[in-house]
């Protein structure tokens, strides 16, 4: 039986997870790129506004794409509830509207730039955000009290 290898000498992959810790400085919000319609550009302040402190100037791109992306997919949304699940196909028989599998094609690609974005609690979590969020309420918590004593 081998002895374990000493700690100096141990290589591989790390055991800690980073910690990702909400910036001070304000950054402010980027105009919303002319791309965008106007749920993109809604959902492009709001996402800065949520995120505030964490997303950098060089997050704009990423940012951008997943207003993008759900900009089309509430499009395409709407053209299902207003044409129904199903249509009509090219020899009569019924398929699935195309514009489902759009959405199922978006909604995959979805949940990566999410994660990226930390806008999941297990991406958060994974960073290390919902114990910072934790302790800035317990922070704010405790100053209440210290003004009032």
């Amino acid at each position: 039986m081998s002895r374990s290898k000493p700690a100096s000498t141990r290589t591989g992959h790390a055991s800690t997870v980073p910690t990702l810790h909400r910036s001070n400085v304000a950054v402010a919000t980027p105009d919303p790129p002319s791309t965008l319609d106007e749920v993109g550009q809604g959902l492009w302040s709001q996402l800065w506004d949520l995120c505030s402190g964490l997303l950098q100037p060089t997050d704009q791109w990423t940012v951008e794409r997943w207003c993008s992306l759900q900009s089309r997919r509430y499009q395409l949304l709407a053209v299902i509830e207003a044409e129904g699940l199903m249509a009509t196909g090219s020899t009569g028989q019924q398929v699935v509207h195309p514009a489902l599998r759009m959405v199922d094609a978006i909604e995959g690609r979805l949940p990566g730039l999410e994660a990226v974005l930390a806008l999941t609690p297990e991406s958060r979590a994974r960073l290390g955000l919902a114990a910072i969020e934790t302790q800035n309420k317990l922070d704010a918590f405790l100053a209440k009290g210290a003004a009032a004593a």
